[in-house]
């Protein structure tokens, strides 16, 4: 539910209005009076009243952090909302039906600096800072990994305590720099070494880390600063619920709100082929989407991302339909939260 303490005004304040460029809008194919597009279900912010805002959609259209990898994950805002409204606002699955009783809001793209990753980080962090202090819960569409950096600093900004992080993820990002570089390796390291104070170790949590992929420098850093470690073969052999439970135990205990980050490589490669940094015996879809909605449901959790779809890096849309499906179960979530 949103803060009573949330600031109320019906429209962005100039100086956040104008880092953003407004969504075209959502091109729905089929009209049938019998059921309701996702993306009918989208108003424009620009033009809505924000007061009665819920859930917030922010592009961010940067991948310049992305240097280990093929670029290609600017392209992922609009792809995933291009998906959107290949979606209806029911799921039998879970028997939550999106199309009253949710008010969904998109603030368009940040307009980001592509040589300048820094202030790129600002603008993002500042539209976000004024979006969630006004108790619309935020799921920002990227954009490589380093660009958590600003949205989960964000709700730092907007929370008195502290709070907590969990990275569903294949991979650690906990890097000090990629030969000196800020990149989508080092989010989760400028997070927990924040002049803030507000993420501890004992609250950080990384969900997914899977094969071949991460440092071991890195990952015992991480255990042995007291952070939680479930990995991706965890959940294959005893289930998401366990790690899930596990996942909010850690990031809710003494904090004031929780951040979620998914990054679409968690995916094994043959579910989520575009991406920078495919990773062989990841995660499956419907781990994933089980995932995003039992951490979406709870409402400690304040805010979320999803990183790294790069539609130019396949041929067919199978990782924008992915996450387009990952946002919209994190829109039905949210309506259980506010419900609860």
């Amino acid at each position: 539910m949103r803060s009573e303490t949330a600031t109320k005004s019906s429209s962005l304040s100039d100086e956040t209005a104008a880092l953003l460029s407004p969504y075209e809008g959502y091109s729905i194919d089929i009209d049938d009076e019998y059921e309701t597009n996702v993306g009918e279900l989208i108003a424009d912010a620009h033009d809505a009243d924000l007061e009665a805002a819920d859930v917030g959609l922010l592009g961010i259209p940067s991948d310049t952090g992305c240097v280990a990898g093929a670029r290609g994950s600017r392209f992922g805002p609009d792809g995933v909302r291009d998906n959107l409204t290949h979606g209806t606002c029911y799921n039998p699955e879970l028997d939550i039906d999106i199309s009253s009783g949710l008010n969904v809001v998109d603030f368009g793209d940040v307009s980001v600096a592509h040589t300048d990753l820094l202030e790129t980080h600002d603008r993002v962090e500042r539209v976000l800072t004024e979006v969630t202090e006004r108790g619309i819960f935020p799921i920002s569409i990227g954009g490589d990994h380093s660009l958590t950096y600003p949205t989960a600093k964000a709700l730092m900004n907007a929370t008195d305590g502290n709070i907590g992080v969990v990275n569903v993820d294949a991979h650690h990002d906990v890097r000090h720099s990629h030969g000196g570089e800020l990149s989508a390796g080092t989010p989760f390291r400028r997070l927990l070494e924040d002049d803030s104070g507000k993420l501890d170790h004992e609250n950080f949590v990384e969900l997914g880390l899977s094969g071949w992929h991460n440092t071991k420098e890195y990952v015992d850093w991480v255990r042995d600063n007291g952070a939680e470690i479930v990995t991706a073969r965890e959940v294959h052999r005893d289930g998401v619920d366990p790690a899930v439970e596990r996942a909010l135990e850690v990031a809710t205990d003494g904090t004031d709100a929780v951040f979620v980050s998914i990054d679409i490589d968690v995916l094994d490669p043959a579910a989520a082929p575009g991406t920078c940094a495919p990773s062989p015996g990841g995660l499956l879809n419907h781990q994933v989407l089980e995932i995003a909605y039992q951490l979406g449901r709870d409402e400690r959790v304040k805010g979320a991302d999803l990183m790294e779809v790069a539609p130019p890096l396949e041929s067919d849309d199978i990782t924008a339909q992915m996450g387009a499906a990952v946002v919209t179960q994190l829109f039905g979530a949210r309506k259980e939260a506010l419900e609860a």
